[in-house]
């Protein structure tokens, strides 16, 4: 049970749901001019064989990280536009020194250690330092891997916008990528694990009787033959029926979800 646990991550769902929904919007309202490929890490690895870095992971770190750059540089920017980046920190627990705290370590000195009263005045003449010099690198080394990490949680199980991300992907590319041949283990239990036992299009129970001719029926979403990638992103599991029909010029998913009562 411990080993378990250890491998799962704490969600903080304040922030990341309204990150999820930001991304979402980008994915299908074009939101942003730049196109997932165009902010990929390892664009030819990730398109090739299933990576745990996803294409998705990339792109929502962009939109993150856009997002925060936001609180420091906006138009008409001043100090409390940063209130929500300290907020943040606090709901993930990440240490950081609050203003007060931040002058007097700026005011200490350094042979005897005295420092000084904070006083209002000290406030206002630091306070940009603290959040242009100090904040906004805090905010940027610890936020994004944990905010997209579950972004990517919550959007991952969204099908329909993974195909919609995918087909970005495909317009993008413009080619044809190799099919990858290997499935890692990884992979066919994340899959198993999203689509619920279930297939993915007519919900057939896949929890017992999951393999075709001794494989899992993993599906790309949008087709090799329409330009789709190998990214975990793109990939389904079927049952034999539904792999069967699916033909390489359709592009065919669900959000049909079994519901809890």
């Amino acid at each position: 049970m411990s080993q378990v646990f250890s491998k799962c991550h704490i969600f903080n769902f304040s922030e990341s749901y309204a990150y999820a929904d930001k991304v979402r919007k980008a994915i299908f309202e074009d939101l942003y001019a730049i196109e997932p490929i165009d902010v990929a890490s390892d664009l030819e690895n990730q398109i090739a064989k299933p990576k745990k870095w996803t294409l998705l992971h990339d792109y929502i770190d962009y939109v993150v990280r856009d997002d925060l750059n936001f609180y420091f540089r906006g138009g008409g920017w001043d100090y409390d536009d940063v209130l929500p980046i300290i907020s943040m920190l606090d709901s993930h627990r990440i240490q950081h020194l609050t203003l007060e705290q931040y002058i007097e370590g700026w005011c200490r000195d350094d042979d005897t250690g005295e420092t000084i009263s904070v006083t209002e005045e000290l406030i206002e003449k630091y306070k940009y330092q603290y959040a242009s010099e100090y904040l906004e690198d805090i905010a940027l080394e610890n936020l994004p891997s944990l905010i997209v990490t579950e972004v990517f949680t919550l959007l991952f199980a969204d099908r329909e916008a993974m195909k919609a991300f995918n087909l970005k992907v495909a317009e993008g590319l413009g080619v044809r990528t190799p099919r990858c041949t290997y499935w890692p283990k990884w992979l066919e239990r994340a899959l198993f694990c999203r689509e619920k036992g279930l297939c993915a299009i007519c919900k057939t129970d896949l929890t017992s009787l999951h393999h075709v001719n001794g494989k899992l029926a993993i599906d790309h979403i949008v087709p090799i033959a329409l330009d789709g990638v190998n990214d975990p992103t793109n990939l389904q599991i079927l049952c034999e029926s539904c792999n069967g029909k699916k033909s390489g010029s359709q592009v065919v998913t669900s959000n049909a979800l079994p519901v809890f009562w």
